[in-house]
């Protein structure tokens, strides 16, 4: 391996765990950050349990969904921004900063990356966070990262 010393941090993107371990085995170096696709109709618990245990910063691509539409108009979603005077969005972005994740909503909308940004002024509750959560649908929501590309 050569020198690193100026190396200040590593990503990855699309990593699942079993590539973050080999990675750390092969290496012994752990990534700093992951970034994956992850909104509330893809939680991938496993990778951030993963991410979590060993310290790894998980960032979500598409945190609204693909295209966000079918998310922000999710009934349990629209009522929750509702309750709080909130658009869909700002409560999914909430979400994924209560659960500690790193989201970046993709906008060329300055309306929009305005609203984005404004999600520091309200708190979800532990039922809200949980009802959200159950919207998961599991890994079928997004891209397989071992098949696409091939």
């Amino acid at each position: 391996m050569s020198d690193n010393s100026g190396l200040r941090a590593i990503g990855t993107s699309n990593f699942k765990p079993a590539h973050l371990q080999r990675v750390l085995d092969e290496t012994g170096i752990t990534p700093d950050v992951n970034q994956i696709e992850l909104n509330p109709y893809s939680a991938r618990n496993d990778s951030r349990e993963y991410h979590a245990a060993h310290g790894i910063v998980t960032e979500s691509y598409s945190p609204l969904g693909a295209s966000g539409a079918e998310l922000t108009k999710d009934p349990v979603i629209t009522a929750i921004a509702n309750d709080h005077g909130r658009s869909p969005a700002q409560v999914v972005l909430r979400w994924h900063i209560q659960l500690g994740l790193v989201a970046i909503p993709r906008s060329s909308n300055a309306g929009r990356i305005a609203e984005n940004i404004n999600i520091f002024d309200f708190e979800l509750t532990e039922q809200e966070m949980s009802r959200i959560s159950a919207l998961d649908r599991g890994d079928s929501a997004v891209t397989d990262s071992d098949v696409f590309g091939h």
